[in-house]
């Protein structure tokens, strides 16, 4: 009995493992950062261009699985979502793209384009990128540059994971697609309302200088909080489950 109890454990330990992809990945991205300003000395600004650029990755890359899931939206009523739906196949390496998903992403594609429309035209503003930083005359850094690439293929595996493995994007809507797209947004919202503004009220309020490391870090914890446990949820169900 004791030996089936121990083989058992060790069973399931790699399989919460691989469960928690999504949930791990999200607490190394903040370490990452985390490292990035204690050891590598990045600027406010390079972690702002990371988180951004993953926002946007994200959103590119799931809002083209969108275009090709054909199942109706269950939320939605019209005639072109009951009944069966037109494609088009542009290129015949790729699925078929529908047009009603077209329409639908672009509905959607409005909110998470005006929030960070409105993040990051008064960031970008306060910063002369003519004045020597890394973005303007050397590139980003290469540590950023890895972490972006990072970013990349595992946003990539989750595609790969979610929607083509089986060919799986054939039994999903593009509302299941768009709620991985739309998650990041949602995240950011949290960070804003809940790190950035508390804990910028109270540096403000004290005199403490915004320029020090040590008092990014007040803001990079907390965010790794939201993170992880947003990536503890199911995209599709905001059920906890690190999958």
């Amino acid at each position: 009995m004791g030996t089936s109890s121990q083989t058992g454990g060790s069973k399931t330990i790699p399989g919460m493992l691989r469960e928690s992809r999504d949930f791990v990945f999200a607490c190394i991205l903040n370490s990452a950062l985390i490292l990035g300003v204690v050891v590598f000395e990045w600027s406010l600004l390079e972690i702002a261009v990371i988180y951004l650029i993953e926002i946007a990755i994200i959103n590119l890359l799931f809002f083209s699985v969108a275009l090709f899931t054909p199942q109706s939206v269950d939320d939605l009523d019209g005639d072109s979502w009951d009944e069966e739906p037109t494609s088009i196949q542009p290129i015949g390496l790729i699925p078929p793209v529908y047009p009603r998903n077209i329409n639908y992403a672009l509905r959607k594609a409005v909110i998470p384009a005006f929030i960070l429309t409105v993040v990051m035209t008064p960031f970008l503003s306060g910063y002369d990128l003519d004045s020597g930083l890394p973005l303007s005359d050397l590139g980003l850094p290469l540590s950023v540059g890895l972490t972006i690439t990072g970013i990349v293929f595992f946003q990539l595996s989750r595609v790969w994971r979610y929607f083509i493995v089986n060919r799986s994007y054939q039994d999903k809507s593009p509302a299941d697609a768009l709620a991985f797209a739309l998650r990041p947004v949602f995240e950011l919202f949290l960070m804003l309302v809940f790190v950035v503004t508390p804990v910028s009220f109270v540096i403000i309020g004290t005199g403490t200088d915004l320029d020090s490391r040590a008092v990014w870090l007040l803001y990079l914890v907390p965010m790794g909080a939201i993170r992880a446990w947003m990536g503890s949820l199911d995209p599709q169900t905001d059920d906890f489950s690190v999958k």
